[in-house]
């Protein structure tokens, strides 16, 4: 029997995981199970027409398994890969990672059975379906690693990117911001209603992180320039473990 083809539907931002469960596969299975994932440089050589490749793949494979996150699913790529699977009835098997659950999932696919990456129960039911495709028996696996991996990930990709991209954005509102917080106490400003409401989004992470949070502490001062509220800018419990963490742009 030739070789199954997996296809992994996935996001450039997810590339890491798709990768990380393509060698899981191929390793468990002895390559005898070829994955298809469209940012390895081993499933599309240089030189390879990209779109040609992923239509060929996608043609071709007998399981399509798409990585679902709060992200990935608004992706129209993503829906439209599943629904090549879905128009050819091939298995599609959403597989949810970062914070969203099969429960949580839009239609279309909601309607599919899903699965959770992070989870080795979940990894137990979806390794049965590959040796079936190959007509083999499953092997025993140590899926250990492979979990340390998808954390390690989830963390970077649900916590610290946000965390560094508000930092990033508090930064470029007010550079003396950062490093005035750093020192751990509170920090005295005057900001307008548009300063605040600008600065919103940005303290309802931080603040839901216990990292810092935008208060007003009660006075005003009206200029030529306009009404500017008293605030402060008050460390919370996680604020030092934030700036003394190697995955922090702003130590």
């Amino acid at each position: 029997m030739g070789k199954s083809i997996v296809f992994i539907s996935h996001i450039t931002e997810e590339k890491e995981l798709a990768i990380a469960l393509k060698e899981l596969i191929e390793t468990s299975f002895l390559g005898m199970i070829e994955v298809f994932v469209s940012s390895d440089e081993h499933s599309i050589s240089l030189g390879q027409k990209w779109l040609d490749n992923i239509t060929a793949a996608l043609k071709n494979c007998t399981i399509e398994i798409i990585l679902c996150s709060s992200k990935s699913i608004k992706r129209p790529w993503i829906n439209f890969e599943a629904g090549a699977g879905w128009i050819r009835e091939i298995t599609v098997i959403p597989l949810c990672h970062s914070g969203i659950t099969p429960s949580n999932l839009p239609l279309p696919l909601n309607l599919l059975q899903a699965t959770t990456v992070s989870e080795v129960s979940s990894l137990k039911l979806l390794f049965p379906i590959l040796a079936q495709a190959i007509g083999a028996k499953t092997p025993q696996i140590d899926f250990s690693k492979f979990i340390k991996k998808v954390t390690e990930f989830e963390d970077k990709y649900m916590f610290w990117d946000d965390c560094n991209s508000c930092l990033g954005k508090l930064n470029q509102f007010n550079p003396l911001l950062i490093e005035g917080i750093k020192k751990n106490v509170p920090l005295n400003i005057e900001l307008t209603e548009i300063d605040i409401k600008h600065l919103e989004s940005i303290m309802d992470f931080f603040q839901k992180n216990k990292i810092m949070q935008l208060m007003k502490v009660g006075g005003l001062s009206v200029s030529s320039k306009g009404v500017y509220y008293n605030c402060q800018l008050v460390p919370l419990s996680n604020l030092i473990a934030i700036f003394s963490n190697n995955k922090c742009k702003f130590k």
